[in-house]
């Protein structure tokens, strides 16, 4: 399995626009096959700081997702609400298996 993490801040005046891409995103990707997971979280004490937690099969899924129209969608709507941005994509080792 692999997982993508992200934490994303965004511009004080963006976070309303920054919550609707994330919902659209989200939307979308939690109904693709191979997507096992997708969430994100906005920061209790910071609202201009959200984490994104995917979740997939393998790799091959996870391009899928980056090559979806929903994807590219992501992409033009949060662009301009981002201030700071890191992704990291992670083999899952440890897995939760309730």
């Amino acid at each position: 399995m692999l997982a993508v993490v992200v934490t994303i801040v965004c511009h004080p005046d963006k976070i309303g626009e920054m919550i609707a891409a994330l919902e659209g995103n989200a939307s979308h990707s939690r109904h693709e096959p191979d997507c096992l997971k997708w969430e994100w979280s906005q920061h209790i004490e910071d609202p201009t700081r959200f984490a994104i937690y995917e979740l997939y099969t393998d790799r091959e899924a996870f391009a899928t997702h980056k090559a979806s129209d929903h994807f590219a969608a992501w992409v033009e709507a949060s662009t301009p609400c981002i201030r700071e941005k890191v992704a990291g994509q992670y083999e899952v080792k440890g897995a939760d298996i309730r």
